[in-house]
C-alpha cells in the first residue's frame, strides 16, 4: 500500500493566492480572529437563550494522545452494544461535543449503540496533526477496553459532520496501514475533504460558506500549503489503493454547499476500490443543515440510524472479525 507523503510543489493560482493570504496573516493574526469569531459565536448563543441541560455524560479517557474529555450517551446500559464514536463539526477550530448533544440520545438510544463524543483540540492552537491523533487515540482507547465500555471491540463505528467527517476518513485512511481499529462502519455527513484546493475557486452557491471563512479554517488547521495535499488533510487526494479497506461508509452531501462536489469526488473514489457505499444528496439543504429540526434534518439524522442499525448488528459485525 502506498504510504502518505507530501506533494511535489505546484505554481497555480490558488497557490499563490493561499501565500498572499498567509504571508498577510501571520499565525498571531489568525488566531486573534479565531478568538474574535469564537467571541461572536458564544454572544450569538447566549441571546438565544439555549438550554444548559444536556443529555451527554462527561467523561474522560486516559489515552496514549493524553487525556481526552467527552460527552457519553447510553453508557450505563449494562447490555454489551455497538459503539459509534460522534464527531462534531466546526471547521477545525470551533465547536465542542454539545453542538451535537440534542441528537445523539436519540440515536444512541434508536441506533441501539453506544455513543462518546470526544472533545478534540481546536487549531490554530492544535494544528494538524493534533486533533487527529487523539480521535485515532480515542477509538483505540475504547477498542482496547471495550470490556470495561461494555462495548462490542467488533462493532465500533466512527462519524462526525463537516470537519467531523474530515477526520473521520483521515482515520479510516490511517487504520489502513495501523491495522489497529478495524471499523466496523463510517459516517462522513457533509465533510470538507480538499483543503488545498482555494475556497475561491470551489463553487459558490447561495447561502454556501464565504471562501474568506474557508481560507482561515483552512489555513488554521493546516498552514503549509503542500502539506494540505497529504489525504490525511485532504482525503480526497487518496489513491484508490489507499482507501479499499474502508468500511462501509455513508456519505451525506448538502446541494447548497460549496463542499458538496469534493465530497461527492470522494464517495466516487470509495465506490472505485470496491468499497461499500450509502449516498444521498439533500439538494436544498445548506453546510451544516443536520444541527436543526428541520424536516431535512431529520431525515438526515434518520439516516445515520439505519445505517447504523444495517452496519452495526450482531450477525454483521461477526462477519467483519
Amino acid at each position: 500500500m502506498k504510504s502518505f507523503s507530501f506533494p511535489e510543489k505546484h505554481a497555480t493560482f490558488a497557490q499563490n493566492s493561499h501565500s498572499y493570504y498567509i504571508k498577510m496573516n501571520t499565525r498571531k493574526q489568525l488566531q486573534k480572529k479565531v478568538n474574535c469569531l469564537r467571541t461572536l459565536i458564544r454572544l450569538f448563543r447566549r441571546s438565544l437563550d439555549e438550554p444548559k441541560h444536556k443529555d451527554g455524560v462527561e467523561c474522560f479517557l486516559d489515552t496514549e494522545a493524553g487525556r481526552i474529555r467527552a460527552l457519553a450517551y447510553n453508557m450505563d446500559t449494562p447490555e454489551t452494544l455497538p459503539l459509534y464514536v460522534n464527531l462534531h463539526g466546526g471547521g477545525f477550530v470551533l465547536g465542542r461535543p454539545e453542538m451535537d448533544d440534542p441528537y445523539l440520545l436519540h440515536v444512541a438510544k434508536t441506533a441501539h449503540v453506544k455513543i462518546l463524543s470526544p472533545d478534540y483540540s481546536l487549531a490554530p492552537e492544535a494544528p494538524f496533526p493534533a486533533a487527529l491523533n487523539e480521535i485515532f487515540a480515542v477509538v483505540k482507547h475504547v477498542k482496547l477496553h471495550a470490556g470495561e465500555f461494555g462495548i462490542d471491540a467488533q462493532r465500533i463505528a466512527l462519524g462526525g459532520h463537516s470537519a467531523g467527517g474530515n477526520f473521520s476518513a483521515a482515520v479510516a485512511l490511517m487504520d489502513g496501514e495501523k491495522r489497529e481499529l478495524g471499523l466496523a462502519g463510517l459516517v462522513l455527513d457533509y465533510p470538507p475533504m480538499d483543503v488545498y484546493t482555494d475556497a475561491g475557486e470551489k463553487p459558490l452557491p447561495k447561502g454556501s460558506i464565504p471562501p474568506k471563512m474557508s481560507r482561515l479554517f483552512d489555513a488554521c488547521y493546516c498552514e503549509n500549503r503542500e502539506e494540505r495535499k497529504n489525504p490525511l488533510v485532504s482525503p480526497c487526494y487518496a489513491t484508490p489503493d489507499q482507501v479499499r479497506l474502508f468500511p462501509p461508509t455513508l456519505v451525506i452531501t448538502a446541494g447548497r454547499d460549496s463542499l458538496c462536489g469534493e465530497a461527492e469526488k470522494f464517495k466516487d473514489l470509495l465506490i472505485s476500490a470496491g468499497v461499500d457505499v450509502t449516498f444521498k444528496r439533500f439538494e436544498d439543504s445548506k453546510h451544516g443543515f443536520t444541527l436543526s429540526n428541520k424536516p431535512d434534518a431529520r431525515e438526515g439524522w434518520q439516516l445515520i440510524i439505519d445505517f447504523l442499525n444495517r452496519y452495526l448488528q450482531e450477525e454483521r459485525g461477526r462477519d467483519r472479525e
